[in-house]
């Protein structure tokens, strides 16, 4: 992501060939002057396409060669833009601030050179507000001075041109110097952020490690925990199956010995019962055989007595009258003998009754305080075993919580530490972005300013091939002028060579005439003089 960020920049070439063309559109009218206020509002969209960013106001387009800045990346990004991978929304939200500070800034310094060259009544004409003290001179009124000054000039210039050269060169040797620098930096960065990276993978299996151990150890105790309930709930079991064994025993021991009680009670009182029963049936066998006794008496009486029985009737009425009194009196002494000892039977019955009530009683009472006993036994075992349970799950979750203030003091020291990481890296980050965009903004300065200069060049060279053409024209035409003059002397001269053969020929005609006359020879051959001037005359162009 940082490379991603650190090469977002577009080539200085494509950049002044985009702004060249824009610059062109707008001064041609093909397409609307647009400054950079009027682009605002699509530069805050982060949707607009990268083409509708760019200027076509020729003011606004030398204001971005000026700075060296790249309209397209005025664009605005939201927060998710600045947020890369493993990178935290506080570490996203520091980089798009200080981003967006930037951006504006920007903006800002864009929006100031043009007011500047509005202030400046910059036009963007050639040889206007450009290269300001170095037009120059007429190239009609130029003359040889002029050209030799140019000349000189011209030497001058492209000293000044080499100078400036070896000065980019120099900037652009230092710019590569940076990078690499920069890009050494940026390795010892992403090197420390791998070693980070690494020594939080070896922290993260030490600590799922430890955790494993942890977890190894927690379980190893509940086993433990559970092997010792499972022989404490064995015990338990084991001594309630005892108990509850001797319990049963006992309760078979009570209710045997109950029994045999009540078996020997029920006897005894069967016994009673039927000692009762013989002692009554006795009695009343005796009372029976008695009566039977006394009526066989009283018959025998009656018998002997029949002879006194008037006499005798109220004696005997009173004798039956008595002993029946008797035998009442008898059987209501055996009755209340009977019912005495029915009632001494019926009072030890109930006693017995009571006392098994109350032995049942007691034993029910044993019983359940045994039994109370024993659930409160087992209630303290359990309380204890619940708490060592609670102990143990205590002891744990110390171990636990500590474990996990550990991790959370670890995860906080971490956290911080990534975060002071991520935080310098995100500083860093931001110095070397803004190095590599004043570097390249010194790129693509340094880029108008060669194109610029070499436009210049050009233009100051045509305009000294145009003085040199003018004063090689000027070296012709004074050349010509030149010939002309010395073709006119030579055909002057020619003419008064011409003249003077013809005065020679003239004055040898004369002589032969004369010659011819004093002779007086006839028939002769033609005057030397005019065979001399015949061979001695020459061409002009020969001449």
């Amino acid at each position: 992501m940082l490379g991603r960020q650190l090469n977002s920049h577009r080539s200085a070439v494509d950049w002044l060939t985009d702004l060249k063309k824009a610059k062109i559109e707008g001064a041609t009218g093909s397409k609307p002057k647009y400054t950079i206020q009027d682009l605002l509002e699509k530069v805050n969209d982060p949707n607009a396409p990268e083409q509708s960013l760019i200027p076509t106001s020729p003011r606004s387009v030398e204001a971005c060669f000026r700075l060296g800045i790249d309209p397209i990346e005025l664009q605005y990004h939201p927060i998710v833009h600045y947020k890369y991978a493993g990178d935290s929304v506080e570490v996203a939200r520091i980089r798009y601030e200080k981003y967006e500070a930037v951006r504006q800034e920007r903006i800002k310094s864009l929006i100031d050179m043009r007011k500047k060259l509005v202030d400046d009544n910059w036009t963007g004409e050639p040889g206007k507000n450009t290269f300001p003290g170095k037009s120059l001179p007429d190239s009609k009124n130029s003359s040889s001075t002029a050209v030799e000054k140019e000349k000189a000039r011209f030497d001058a210039m492209r000293k000044r041109h080499e100078k400036e050269m070896a000065q980019v060169m120099q900037s652009e040797s230092i710019r590569q110097e940076m990078v690499e620098k920069q890009q050494r930096k940026q390795e010892l960065l992403e090197a420390r952020a791998r070693e980070l990276s690494r020594q939080k993978m070896e922290h993260d299996k030490l600590w799922m490690e430890k955790q494993r151990e942890l977890n190894i150890q927690r379980a190893r105790e509940e086993t433990e925990l559970n092997r010792e309930a499972r022989r404490l709930a064995e015990e338990r079991y084991v001594r309630e199956k005892e108990h509850q064994r001797k319990r049963e025993a006992e309760e078979r021991e009570i209710r045997r010995k109950a029994l045999q009680a009540d078996l020997e009670r029920r006897q005894k009182a069967e016994a009673t019962k039927m000692e009762v029963e013989r002692i009554q049936a006795e009695h009343e066998s005796e009372v029976q055989q008695r009566r039977q006794h006394m009526e066989q008496l009283d018959v025998e009486r009656q018998k002997r007595l029949a002879i006194e029985a008037k006499e005798k009737a109220i004696q005997n009425a009173i004798r039956r009258k008595k002993a029946d009194q008797r035998i009442q009196s008898a059987i209501d002494n055996n009755t209340t003998i009977m019912r005495k000892r029915r009632s001494e039977f019926m009072r030890r019955e109930h006693e017995s009754d009571m006392r098994r009530q109350e032995f049942e009683l007691q034993r029910r009472r044993d019983e359940e305080a045994r039994r109370i006993e024993e659930e409160r036994k087992s209630q303290e075992r359990i309380e204890k075993l619940q708490q060592v349970q609670e102990q143990e799950e205590l002891r744990k979750r110390m171990l636990e919580e500590r474990a996990a203030e550990k991790d959370r003091a670890l995860s906080d020291q971490l956290n911080r530490r990534n975060r002071e990481v991520n935080l310098r890296k995100v500083e860093k980050e931001f110095e070397l972005k803004l190095r590599m965009d004043k570097a390249d903004e010194l790129q693509k300065v340094n880029l108008f300013q060669r194109q610029t200069l070499l436009e210049k060049i050009l233009d100051d060279y045509e305009r000294t091939r145009m003085i040199m053409r003018e004063r090689q024209e000027v070296q012709e035409r004074r050349k010509m002028a030149n010939m002309e003059a010395s073709i006119q002397r030579q055909k002057l001269l020619e003419s008064f060579e011409e003249m003077r053969r013809a005065r020679d020929r003239m004055a040898s005609r004369q002589s032969g005439e004369m010659s011819s006359r004093i002779s007086g020879s006839t028939g002769s051959t033609p005057a030397p003089g005019g065979a001399i001037g015949g061979g001695t005359r020459r061409p002009a162009t020969a001449h």
